[in-house]
């Protein structure tokens, strides 16, 4: 399983979306380490803006991959082609040759990844899963639907936000998967789904899990037939919630929900069926109708949003789901900071990626491999810089 991945430049949270499609390819690969196929030095050539990157940028780029299950970095070029198509894209050595940042910079990854070949072949090891997956997604991007706005990956995207944030490492994975090792699952626009997915994911919750399942999910089978009844078919009886009509929102149209939030997009007229009502909506075509809501189900909880949140509102609700399930850790890191662990027989390493402008300090027990510095009790990472610390057990 391997990856090909560059950085949108006009994205500012392209660091998150890099971790993102990492936990994604490790999900495919089925937890297995993988293979960075390709990756940028610097620039590439293809973008409205082709923006370099900052010293220590792609350093930093590298080993997240690597702390999300990569086992192998590579890079598309060797030489900046003199001619063609690509002829500014950055390469391993550029135009300039190697008295130049990008060369050093290259020179000192591979003294790191030489640093951590210890790492090779351990796990990353997650408590939360996000499924994604590609017929749903080609799915609810066919057209005469209730509303364009309405994508999956949208979706996807925002609650794996809220849940890096909190610094909750996440395994991306399709819905076929054993879900029994999680101890939450989180479905955004989960719009095609089999009988037997949907069987599985609600014995996931009876056996104990907690799900949070988004709107315009578990609604066509695996061949795109609507399921009959009533909304949100696959999931109808797991929620406790009966939706008769859809109910999308204009352009730049939002309502309020009576938590403070607000939404957009997607609005539902939902009957609760078993479930209770976390909040309702204070405005919009349906004031006073459930928009949240949340079933016991045995041993397990099933919740269920059905419309758009916003930021604010998303990452407070998936804190919420989080810490119901008793997910550790479930805390406040700070802004622009990811961590990740991965796991072998004997030993574990912590990563941890300071995207900021300012050095962090956070607890840590071991070695710093990067270094070879001892940490005693914490390790400070420098401004754009990534530490990795070897911790026993």
């Amino acid at each position: 399983m391997s990856n090909d991945h560059y950085l949108v430049a006009a994205d500012p949270d392209a660091h998150v979306e890099l971790a993102f499609c990492a936990d994604r390819t490790r999900g495919l690969a089925g937890g297995r380490p993988w293979f960075l196929m390709e990756h940028s030095t610097s620039a590439v050539n293809w973008q409205p803006r082709n923006v370099a990157k900052r010293p220590g940028e792609m350093l930093r780029n590298s080993l997240v991959h690597v702390a999300r299950g990569a086992d192998a970095v590579c890079f598309f070029q060797w030489r900046a082609s003199r001619g063609g198509a690509e002829k500014y894209h950055s390469a391993l050595v550029p135009h300039a040759g190697t008295d130049t940042k990008v060369w050093r910079e290259v020179v000192a990854l591979g003294r790191v990844l030489e640093a951590l070949a210890e790492v090779l072949g351990t796990r990353v090891e997650a408590d939360v899963a996000l499924l994604v997956d590609y017929p749903a997604q080609w799915a609810v991007e066919l057209d005469s639907h209730p509303s364009v706005d309405v994508e999956g990956l949208d979706r996807a995207h925002a609650l794996y936000r809220a849940a890096w944030d909190l610094g909750v490492t996440v395994d991306v994975v399709p819905p076929s998967v054993d879900l029994t090792p999680y101890r939450a699952v989180l479905v955004p626009t989960l719009y095609l789904l089999s009988d037997h997915d949907a069987t599985a994911l609600a014995r996931y919750v009876e056996g104990g899990g907690h799900v949070l399942v988004t709107y315009f999910s578990g609604i066509v089978d695996e061949h795109d037939h609507v399921r009959l009844g009533a909304y949100p078919g696959a999931f109808r009886d797991l929620l406790g919630v009966r939706v008769e009509e859809f109910f999308p929102l204009r352009r730049e149209e939002s309502v309020r929900l009576d938590d403070g939030t607000a939404a957009d997009v997607w609005t539902e007229l939902l009957q609760p069926a078993g479930a209770d009502v976390v909040a309702r909506y204070v405005d919009g075509p349906l004031p006073g109708v459930p928009a949240v809501t949340r079933r016991t189900v045995r041993d397990g909880v099933a919740w269920y949003v059905g419309t758009r949140l916003d930021r604010c509102g998303t990452h407070r609700l998936v804190r919420r789901v989080l810490a119901d399930a008793g997910v550790d850790p479930v805390r406040e890191v700070p802004q622009g900071v990811e961590v990740v662990r991965r796991v072998g027989s004997d030993r574990a390493y912590l990563f941890v990626a300071n995207h900021t402008a300012e050095p962090v300090d956070l607890p840590a027990v071991g070695t710093e491999l990067v270094t070879g510095a001892p940490c005693d009790g914490s390790v400070r990472v420098g401004a754009g810089e990534v530490a990795v610390v070897r911790q026993a057990g």
